[in-house]
């Protein structure tokens, strides 16, 4: 049995050779990293007015950034500054008398930003909340000649220029091309 190789011409071996080279060196350039469930995700809000009870209602999207890259080792998956979303969960507006306010929000996904993205593009999910409850206050009677009147608690609210943990959701598998 005749080995193919051998019969090319130098030029021909050559040229095998490089093209080996070069599906070598392309399969070596591209990296595969899992990026398990439960890694910390560091993000921020998008905004300058803090999130209140007082002015969101339930269901309503957030945009969040990651504030810090995610790496493994000192390679970094995704940048700093992708974009992804949090949900008002939960809503409770503060009432009389006294009755704080509270909000919640989870935490839904962060897009790929940067050489690796998810094998199917897909954002990478995220889980975890924020609850914040305002400041009750006591009830305030104050009796004047109309009456009574009541003193409302403070509202919910989560400050936009902090910076937030949430975690994968699931594990990922992160590819650059």
């Amino acid at each position: 049995m005749h080995n193919r190789v051998s019969k090319l011409t130098p030029l021909g071996r050559i040229g095998a050779l490089a093209l080996a080279a070069l599906l070598i060196a392309g399969s070596l350039s591209a990296a595969t990293f899992q990026l398990p469930a439960g890694t910390d995700v560091k993000v921020k809000f998008v905004g300058n007015q803090t999130i209140s009870s007082g002015n969101v209602i339930s269901g309503v999207p957030l945009v969040i950034t990651l504030a810090e890259p995610i790496k493994i080792g000192d390679r970094v998956l995704v940048e700093a500054g992708a974009e992804g979303k949090a949900i008002v969960s939960e809503v409770k507006k503060a009432g009389a008398p006294g009755k704080p306010g509270m909000i919640k929000v989870a935490f839904q996904e962060i897009a790929t930003k940067g050489e690796f993205t998810t094998t199917d593009g897909s954002p990478i999910k995220l889980t975890g909340e924020l609850e914040k409850m305002g400041k009750g206050k006591k009830t305030l009677a104050f009796i004047t000649i109309i009456g009574i009147v009541l003193i409302k608690g403070g509202q919910g609210e989560i400050p936009v220029d902090q910076v937030y943990t949430a975690k994968t959701a699931e594990t990922v598998v992160l590819t650059s091309p």
